[in-house]
């Protein structure tokens, strides 16, 4: 096993928990925004306070997704390069979702949290994967016998 796929595996993982993470924050949005407005005291700016983290996270986890492209294809794993090329196309998307979800909040709006549950279960499906493939290459490997 290379560092590199070890890199891309630990990185893997941080972006899982990150995207976690995002989704809370999205949460944490929603019921802030929604206190705001039942104390009837919610303009643009109030608003979008709540999100600030959700919003600044996502544009890492796009960035963190485009890494472990990158990563990916220092593995010389296939698999691994598809699996982050998918993940990235997915975060590409859920942006296009965010920029457009108010001018058609029916449709983009419904598609930005459902696609943020594809994101989560793509990687989290693929960090696993990488865990199980990496220890079964460890387990695999013949230990050399002690020289005498």
């Amino acid at each position: 096993m290379t560092v590199v796929r070890t890199i891309h595996r630990f990185w893997a993982s941080l972006l899982t928990l990150a995207v976690a993470v995002q989704i809370g924050f999205a949460g944490y949005g929603a019921f802030s925004a929604a206190d705001k407005v039942s104390n009837g005291s919610v303009d643009e700016d109030m608003f979008e306070d709540g999100f600030g983290p959700h919003i600044a996270l996502g544009y890492l986890i796009f960035l963190g997704s485009l890494l472990l492209l990158l990563l990916s294809f220092g593995t010389k794993s296939r698999s691994r390069i598809l699996w982050s090329l998918l993940a990235a196309g997915l975060l590409v998307a859920q942006i296009l979702l965010a920029w457009t979800g108010s001018s058609l909040p029916a449709v983009f709006g419904f598609l930005h949290p459902v696609n943020a549950v594809i994101i989560l279960a793509v990687i989290g499906s693929f960090t696993g994967r990488m865990w199980r493939e990496d220890r079964m290459t460890t387990a695999a490997t013949p230990v050399a016998p002690p020289v005498a």
